[in-house]
């Protein structure tokens, strides 16, 4: 698992690098088309400013805060942590790399949508994901982890289709979301596996919270 992570983490970086030079022209290419599309279906993009509006970060992330009581609670201390420890970086990460890349917003002149900061990474899909991800990889119980994984695709697709169909954010603050979510989940996973497995050594069970 931290093998990934890294690997999202060296992608993060390696797109932010590109979206700072101005380098992602053509991944960026469906904005135009799909805020096009978005004036002409004004049925479905009133549904898109509702799903804009209920996947705003903060509910979304308070949503991940209640699995991480839940879980707690339950006495599985060590990934409810690991849990919250991903949404407090997620949600602190992404106004510092807005504020650093400074990108603006491929088209809230369409009037489909109000932002304010940067555009890089979208903050819905990063909030989405993160959550999502510590669902299926650390608070799902094992036996609903299908079902979790399902319902968390569908909703990261209809939230990543959202953002770019309002304009809100170009198809690579999309990308750049995930990445970053994948990062972080992925290390976080790593952490609460790897006391997991350190469970028999003197302490562990202090460690776990369970003893």
């Amino acid at each position: 698992m931290i093998r990934l992570a890294l690997v999202c983490a060296l992608g993060f970086v390696a797109l932010t690098v590109a979206v700072t030079a101005g380098a992602t022209a053509g991944l960026d290419a469906l904005s135009a088309p799909a805020v096009a599309a978005a004036q002409a279906s004004p049925g479905v993009t009133r549904l898109a400013q509702v799903v804009e509006a209920v996947t705003q970060p903060v509910w979304v992330y308070l949503v991940g805060l209640a699995g991480v009581v839940v879980t707690y609670r339950g006495g599985r201390r060590r990934p409810a942590v690991a849990a919250l420890a991903a949404g407090a970086v997620a949600a602190v990460a992404s106004p510092a790399v807005k504020a650093l890349t400074d990108r603006g917003r491929p088209a809230l002149e369409a009037g489909l949508t109000t932002a304010h900061g940067g555009s890089f990474p979208s903050g819905h899909v990063l909030a989405s994901t993160t959550v999502v991800l510590t669902f299926v990889l650390l608070l799902a119980p094992p036996s609903r982890r299908g079902a979790v994984a399902a319902l968390g695709a569908v909703e990261l697709a209809v939230v990543a289709v959202d953002r770019v169909w309002l304009g809100a954010h170009w198809p690579t603050d999309v990308l750049g979301g995930w990445l970053l979510a994948a990062a972080l989940v992925g290390t976080a996973v790593w952490w609460s596996e790897r006391d997991r497995h350190l469970r028999g050594a003197p302490g562990a069970a202090r460690l776990e919270g369970g003893g």
